[in-house]
């Protein structure tokens, strides 16, 4: 197959996350959430675990996204009940963010049903190609100047 016939690397890139992020969507409108919100309470889990400071600035490089999308996620997970958020100091830079028990058990859950998206995406993939795929995908992020949070 000639390469020059084949669309750019970009078009699967981006049909390939488009893909993944309706499947998500689709699995996890039951739980009222959306795939983002999910990344989200990911990261401020994270960083709870790992007596990080979390702040608008640090949950936008972790989420890769702009302060005001950060603002605009955590707006909706503090109305739909999956955290409590509270300055934290005077000038209110640093946010104090609680998982609320509702939130937990989504976490809880959500391992496995994303889990199920991963496997369907790599099927027919061996370990070994399983490996060598998220190598090549982490070093094209890299590649791209980003810091991974991951």
């Amino acid at each position: 197959m000639n390469i020059n016939r084949l669309p750019p690397h970009d078009f699967y890139i981006k049909n390939i996350a488009h893909v993944l992020r309706y499947k998500n969507d689709q699995r996890l409108a039951a739980y009222d959430i959306t795939e983002p919100q999910v990344r989200l309470l990911g990261h401020i889990d994270g960083a709870h675990k790992s007596n990080q400071e979390i702040n608008r600035r640090y949950l936008s490089m972790a989420m890769q996204i702009s302060g005001p999308s950060v603002t605009s996620l955590l707006n909706s997970l503090e109305r739909n009940g999956f955290i409590i958020r509270r300055s934290g100091n005077e000038d209110g830079r640093t946010i104090t963010i609680e998982l609320t028990e509702k939130s937990q058990k989504l976490l809880s859950e959500m391992s496995g049903i994303l889990s199920e998206i991963t496997d369907e995406m790599l099927t027919g993939f061996t370990e070994e190609e399983k490996t060598i795929y998220l190598n090549f995908l982490k070093r094209t992020f890299e590649n791209l100047g980003v810091e991974s949070h991951i």
